[in-house]
Order: structure tokens, then C-alpha cells, then sequence
């Protein structure tokens, strides 16, 4: 009972934690009528040896262009996914990572990455009076999907072990094996020699979509690959790179340099030393069973422009760093609300959540748009669907610049000068509408 992964106050929260955000959920609300009642089961499991977890529900996503599956787990295997993580692994590991390893980690994420680029891009201005330099990307293909599981155990192991009590360690690594088998891709229509192969190739983790199900016996099995919406496999894909990000900070002695997921920056003003520094990430790639994306891995001009986690970049001569939002994501956008027009006359979508999406897109990129481009977004929005979105609170600075007609092209400007008029009322005040 000594044992933390024993104890009944530790699984209620971690159910808890894992009940938070889908609560309006039957399965989550049905889980939290009978919450001790599971967590004693649970527990009673976890001591015996008991529990085996579930594969999840696999359900299909296309985003753009890429099909990919996203795993979504059953409450009680998402209770011990929580327990695990947030006792066991993430402690473990925590102190290993490097700070600008962003992804996945409380207070971090793709806008702390963004955010620390761009300091990294000052403080090189800052050190050397000059955009005159090079910035090295590194992108790993198929990252999640092509996670070997050897090297991976080996090195949640090693530092569980460091640092948990044995009884917590050996439990805690019992667990994340079975949870590891759940991720193994079923291969028995392939032969031995196949299967070799596909340890040191790139594998695509849909490949048993639409085999027929006779084929797939289970007698054979691919060791490789994490599902993507299992927490486990968050932390497994912050930490299992490690080693290339020691030797880039540690042996290279890159101060500017960071990591988020797959994708990693390192700034010089040599080309020949970041040359360098990708001939030794590759050999510990390859040691690792990690794919390196030749296409998508580059080395730019510091004072050219770039795209990085979908925004592009520019260092220009005074010290500035220029932001600009990829012109493929407004593309996207736009046609995604013609779609959205027409689920809505087919009453396949409501008004609420077309409205809802558009705001939470423009909300998160209009500081990256140009004047012109929101004021095109919104025209669009409005030509669409008849009226301007609302917002609550806050983004006065958005609502103006959705309102100017930047463009002086006779159609924008009268489209937008007769959506800001309104019928006045005889006292002079505006009649709502």
C-alpha cells in the first residue's frame, strides 16, 4: 500500500483530471456517477495485476492534405494514463529537458515556441549587430507514427528507475508496456523480410485501414509507433529525442536553438557549423530509429523569409523580425467558410458553431494578418452569411480593423461602406437590429 499507483485518493484525482473538458460526454458523466465505485476497482486491478489496457477507439482525421488516426480512450484507461503521467513520467523526466524543448509541458506550448524564436532571433541581432546569418530547421517525418519502442522503453526505464522507488518503477514500467502493445501495428499479411524492412523505413500507421480483417491474425506485429491522443505518447515524443538535443546544446554549444515536437531551429552565423551540427543529428537519429524529413530540413538565410510552425519570418537589417501568416492558412480559411455555407444551407451545421470557428481562427492569427486581409476575411464572412460576427469581450482593435475598407477596389468599398451605415431613429440614436 506504500506503493503511490496503489493509492485511492491518487486515482480519484487522476479520473478527475481525466473527466475535465468532456464532461458534457455520456461516457464521461455515466464515469462520474459511478467514480468510486471505478476507482475502487481500479485499485483492487493495479494491485493484483490485473488491469490490461484497451486499444482505444481509432478514428480518421484529414488535416491538410495528411490522413491521420487519433486514438480517443475509454475513462478508465484515460484515469491511469493520468496516474501514470503525472506521478511517474513526467517527474521523471522533467528535469532532463531542455527549457526550449516546448511541447506538451504545463505553461509551454506553440506560442511559447513562436515567442522564443523570435528571441532568439533578437538576441543573434543583439550579439552580433547583423541579420547576416543562417538558421538551420530540422524536421523529423512521420514522428509519431515511426516511434521504435526498444530505444523508447529504454529510455523511460532508465529514468523512471533513476528516479522513482523500485516498487513505484517496476510497477509503473509493467504498465506502460502493456500500454505500449496496444500501439503495435498488426502485420501478419507480411512476410519476415517485410518486416524488417519497415524498422528502417517509414511507415504509414493507417496501412490497415481497409485490409480485410481476415488478414490481420495478430500473429505478427510491428513494435513501432504511438497513438496520437494517448498522454503517454506526449510524453514519450518530448523526451525520446533527448540525446539530439544534449548534443546540440551541450556538445555544439548552440545557445540558440529549440525544440518543439519534430520540429527544431538552431541559429549561426556559420552555414559550414550548421552543416555540422545536422551530420551529427542524423547519426543519432539513425540510431534511434528517428526519421529525418530531407525535404522539410533546410538551412536559410536569417534575413530571408521562412516558415516555421506555419508562420513565416523574416530578420531584417534594423533588427526587426517580421511576421507574416502563410498565405496558404488564409486560403484554407476561406474555403473552409464556403464550406461551412453550405453545410449550413443543408442543416448540417448551425450558425453558432460556423460563428464560433471563424472567431477562434481569426482570434488566434489576426496579429500575423495584414490590414488587407482581415478586412477581405470579413467582407467574405459578411457576403457568406449575411452579418458581422459578435464578440463579448475584448479584440475593440479587431472589430475596427474588420470594419476599414483597405482595399479600394469600387465593390469592397461600397460593400463596406453600406454594412457601417444604420438606420437612425428620430431622436438621432441607432435603432438596434
Amino acid at each position: 500500500m506504500d506503493n503511490k499507483l496503489y493509492d485511492a485518493n491518487r486515482i480519484y484525482d487522476a479520473g478527475t483530471k481525466a473527466m475535465t473538458g468532456s464532461r458534457f460526454k455520456y461516457k464521461t458523466q455515466l464515469y462520474e456517477m459511478t467514480q468510486l465505485l471505478q476507482t475502487a476497482k481500479l485499485q483492487d486491478e493495479l494491485m493484483h495485476g490485473a488491469y490490461r489496457p484497451g486499444p482505444g477507439q481509432k478514428f480518421p482525421i484529414n488535416e491538410r492534405g495528411h490522413s491521420r488516426y487519433i486514438t480517443s480512450n475509454i475513462m478508465r484507461d484515460k484515469t491511469v494514463n493520468h496516474l501514470l503521467c503525472d506521478e511517474v513520467i513526467t517527474p521523471s523526466i522533467q528535469k532532463y529537458l531542455a527549457y526550449t524543448n516546448s511541447a506538451s509541458q504545463k505553461g509551454k506550448g506553440v506560442s511559447f515556441h513562436r515567442k522564443h524564436f523570435e528571441e532568439d532571433l533578437h538576441h543573434y541581432y543583439m550579439m552580433t549587430g547583423s541579420n547576416e546569418g543562417w538558421v538551420l530547421f530540422i524536421d523529423f517525418s512521420g514522428y509519431y507514427g515511426n516511434l521504435q519502442h526498444e530505444p523508447i522503453l529504454a529510455t523511460l526505464d532508465y529514468f523512471i528507475r533513476r528516479e522513482q522507488e523500485p516498487d513505484v518503477a517496476q510497477v509503473a514500467m509493467t504498465l506502460i508496456r502493456d500500454i505500449f502493445r496496444t500501439f503495435e501495428l498488426d502485420v501478419s499479411r507480411f512476410s519476415d523480410e517485410e518486416i524488417a524492412e519497415m524498422y528502417h523505413s517509414k511507415v504509414d500507421p493507417m496501412m490497415n485501414r481497409f485490409t480485410d480483417p481476415k488478414l490481420l491474425t495478430g500473429e505478427k506485429t510491428l513494435k513501432k509507433g504511438v497513438d496520437i491522443g494517448n498522454q503517454v505518447s506526449q510524453d514519450v515524443g518530448i523526451v525520446h529525442p533527448y540525446r539530439i538535443d544534449n548534443y546540440i546544446s551541450i556538445v555544439m554549444g548552440c545557445k540558440l536553438f529549440g525544440r518543439y515536437t519534430d520540429d527544431t531551429h538552431i541559429i549561426s552565423d556559420s552555414k559550414e557549423f550548421l552543416l555540422t551540427v545536422l551530420e551529427g543529428v542524423r547519426q543519432i537519429a539513425e540510431e534511434y530509429g528517428i526519421i529525418i524529413n530531407e525535404k522539410k530540413t533546410r538551412i536559410c538565410k536569417l534575413s530571408s523569409f521562412y516558415r516555421y510552425l506555419q508562420i513565416g519570418y523574416s530578420l531584417t537589417d534594423t533588427g526587426r523580425v517580421i511576421r507574416k501568416i502563410h498565405p496558404k492558412a488564409v486560403t484554407r480559411e476561406r474555403r473552409k467558410l464556403k464550406a461551412y455555407k453550405r453545410k449550413l444551407d443543408a442543416g448540417e451545421m448551425s450558425y453558432f458553431d460556423v460563428e464560433n470557428s471563424f472567431k477562434s481562427w481569426l482570434g488566434g492569427n489576426w496579429k500575423r494578418m495584414s490590414r488587407q486581409q482581415i478586412s477581405n476575411m470579413s467582407l467574405l464572412y459578411y457576403q457568406l452569411f449575411g452579418r458581422r460576427p459578435t464578440w463579448k469581450k475584448g479584440h475593440s482593435r479587431l472589430r475596427w480593423l474588420m470594419g476599414q475598407p483597405w482595399r479600394d477596389s469600387p465593390s469592397t468599398a461600397t460593400t463596406t461602406s453600406a454594412t457601417r451605415k444604420s438606420p437612425r431613429t428620430s431622436s438621432g440614436t441607432t435603432s438596434a437590429k
